[in-house]
């Protein structure tokens, strides 16, 4: 039930970054919001490959699901500082992109942290 509200929750955030990247890209932004809905895109893409891998697999035992969500939490101190460091440069292009990992590591340590402990972490 768990994984299922987890692999739910997962698509929701695949198909909205998706469908954000798309409109956001064809209304033709400056280049640092390219870089952003580019970013967004990509993590779509990603977000969605890993949910639907997990529709086709047996559930994972609690215990076992605990701790891959405890890996994508640790994950978060290298996407966090590397969106930082991007969103800091000078070009454009790589701003986007740095804010584009922010909000996508946000929403992702969001997800994996309510499930981490619906699993019985902490």
């Amino acid at each position: 039930m768990v994984q299922q509200q987890l692999v739910a929750s997962l698509f929701a955030l695949a198909l909205v970054s998706l469908g954000a990247a798309v409109v956001g890209l064809y209304a033709g932004p400056r280049e640092s919001f390219r870089g952003f809905w580019f970013m967004t895109g990509i993590w779509g893409v990603i977000d969605g490959a890993v949910a639907w891998s997990s529709f086709v697999q047996e559930p994972m035992p609690l215990d076992e699901l605990r701790g891959v969500l405890a890996i994508n939490l640790g994950l978060q101190a290298v996407y966090l500082p590397l969106g930082l460091v991007m969103a800091t440069r000078s070009k454009p292009a790589l701003k986007g992109l740095g804010y584009g990992i922010l909000v996508q590591a946000v929403a992702l340590g969001v997800i994996d942290a309510i499930f981490f402990v619906k699993c019985g972490g902490l």
